[in-house]
């Protein structure tokens, strides 16, 4: 076998493959045996069919397998032997007039980084005051309110909580799935349309009113988005929430051991997230710096693969099933739009960051993919042995071991980082 490299570029070599005719005849035979053994040649029993004839019937396939087998019996060597790792499954094109082939490999491009260790960030440090605890309390009394009855009330008025009977109607008829029986509306909440709210001002449990709404064209809902629709809505009961005190009892219902307890854990829980906020815009402002000062092309095939990925994701999230025809190429390929400059930066900053790591010495054991394998478990709240085996059925454990390779490449970079406070 013969290998030869060429540089195509900074992200794609040529691998040519050329095999001896002693290797070529050996494949072909071996294909031929088998074939003998199972074709089925109206004529002749199985196992008796002549070689001539098996060549007449089975011509194409015979040289179809001949082209599959040259590549999966020697790719791997052709690979080591050059030392090309492909980042993207291999383009093949076979040779007309030689026995052997080539592969367009997409390969990780060389790039010199850049000074790295005191990169400079700058944040605004928060300090958690005795007001965020308070508030931070107010949204747990919140949290925990119960609806019950408004005693003594009449009319519905301003930061109560209703249910109500509704149905609209866009020119006097129903409008499909715009209807409730028993539907809960929080009077005050901002995403509670003014007009449908200021209608509801004053109703008595079981009056009925009529409510003119207009929907923007952005509407989620189709069926009504840019329509004039009338909401006919029955008040069924009034309630109002009822928040706990902040007490020793509320405490202990949070599994605290008394109120300063309790506040004093809040504190540490903002402080927490207050830390872990300045850490993630060091952390933002260290990947800009490192993209504008790396010069990192990007694979194309393998960039395509990314976004293609992440559109399907995204799909996925969106719900949005099967499309047709040109709907479903325009919609993917404004997804793809999107997702393309998100897609490129992350492999940008991947190879980075991985580079990062090898300068450094930074590595993953084994013993720590097991450990964030068993973190994911508990967090999905699934058996250990069955995200252990989903990871490995999928082939997704490499990927994890990458992220924590990068994950500890960005903790060491924020740990070398120049952090100063904002004047």
């Amino acid at each position: 076998m013969k290998v030869e490299v060429e540089n195509l570029d900074r992200v794609r070599k040529n691998v040519e493959v050329i095999l001896d005719e002693e290797k070529i005849s050996e494949i072909r035979e071996g294909i031929y045996a088998e074939l003998k053994k199972h074709a089925k040649v109206k004529g002749f029993r199985p196992g008796k069919v002549p070689r001539s004839v098996l060549q007449s019937f089975y011509k194409d396939y015979v040289d179809e397998e001949t082209k599959r087998k040259m590549v999966e019996e020697t790719m791997g060597d052709a690979l080591s032997e050059t030392h090309v790792e492909p980042l993207s499954e291999p383009r093949i094109e076979f040779l007309e007039e030689k026995h052997g082939y080539k592969m367009e490999c997409e390969v990780e491009p060389e790039f010199d980084l850049p000074a790295y260790v005191g990169i400079e960030a700058e944040v605004e440090k928060g300090r958690v005051t005795e007001e965020d605890v308070t508030k931070r309390l107010e949204a747990m009394r919140e949290m925990h309110a119960q609806l019950v009855a408004k005693e003594g009330a009449e009319t519905v008025a301003k930061g109560d909580f209703v249910i109500v009977r509704y149905e609209g109607f866009h020119n006097g008829k129903p409008v499909k799935d715009v209807k409730s029986d028993s539907y809960p509306i929080d009077l005050g909440d901002s995403h509670v349309m003014p007009e449908f709210e200021a209608g509801l001002m004053g109703a008595k449990i079981g009056e009925e009113r009529e409510i003119e709404l207009k929907f923007g064209d952005d509407y989620p809902d189709k069926d009504i988005a840019g329509k004039p629709i009338l909401m006919k809505v029955e008040v069924k009961e009034i309630k109002e929430k009822k928040r706990p005190e902040v007490n020793d009892e509320f405490a202990k219902d949070l599994g605290f051991e008394n109120t300063d307890v309790m506040k004093e854990e809040v504190k540490k829980g903002l402080e927490k997230e207050q830390e872990s906020k300045e850490k993630s815009l060091v952390t933002e402002q260290i990947a800009d710096y490192l993209l504008k000062q790396t010069d990192v092309p990007v694979p194309a095939r393998l960039l395509q693969k990314r976004v293609e990925a992440l559109v399907e994701d995204a799909r996925a999230r969106m719900k949005t099933g099967a499309l047709a025809g040109e709907a479903e190429r325009s919609f993917n390929a404004a997804l793809q739009k999107e997702y393309e400059p998100e897609a490129a930066k992350r492999l940008k900053m991947g190879m980075i960051l991985a580079r990062i790591a090898q300068k450094e010495g930074i590595t993953v054991e084994e013993g720590e993919v097991d450990e964030r394998v068993r973190k994911i478990a508990e967090e999905t709240k699934r058996s250990y042995d069955y995200i252990k085996d989903f990871y490995e059925k999928y082939g997704l454990r490499e990927n994890l071991k990458q992220n924590l390779l990068e994950e500890k490449a960005v903790g060491f970079l924020v740990e070398k980082a120049a952090v100063k406070e904002k004047a």
